[in-house]
């Protein structure tokens, strides 16, 4: 296997591993929302909604955000941040904190379920952690026994 092999496989490899993570994270909100509508109702399933909908939001952004300065600091070969860039970092908080006040001032959106919505990156995280893990073990079910 030359060097380019290797680098095609691995970057298919981490393309699969982002696309598993996507697709756990939504299977996270899902279940989460239904669990939080079963157990507490209508305001904490609409709480892990909100919740959900800024982490999905804060994840694009921020990535947008490192994007545009990872490419500029590789133009320009400075590592300065342009103002404005580092300002929507800033902003970011603000619409988050802003969104996550209304919803709570508005009485519709429980606060606990705003949480483990917004948590719901992690929540993927967890489920690509235990699936890698049961991989691990599949493939070498004695390696603890050496």
């Amino acid at each position: 296997m030359s060097l380019k092999d290797s680098n095609e496989h691995g970057e298919d490899e981490n393309r699969a591993v982002e696309r598993r993570l996507e697709r756990n994270t939504y299977i996270y909100i899902f279940v989460a929302t239904i669990a939080g509508w079963y157990w507490s109702g209508w305001r904490m399933a609409l709480g892990v909604l909100v919740g959900s909908a800024l982490s999905l939001f804060n994840k694009r952004w921020l990535r947008g955000s490192l994007r545009v300065m990872l490419d500029r600091a590789a133009e320009e070969g400075t590592g300065q941040v342009p103002s404005f860039t580092a300002f929507k970092f800033v902003l970011r908080y603000v619409v988050i904190v802003l969104v996550i006040v209304a919803a709570v001032r508005l009485g519709r959106a429980h606060p606990l379920g705003i949480g483990i919505g917004f948590a719901a990156i992690v929540g993927g995280t967890m489920i690509e952690t235990a699936y890698q893990l049961y991989l691990g073990f599949k493939t070498n079910p004695n390696s603890s026994q050496e």
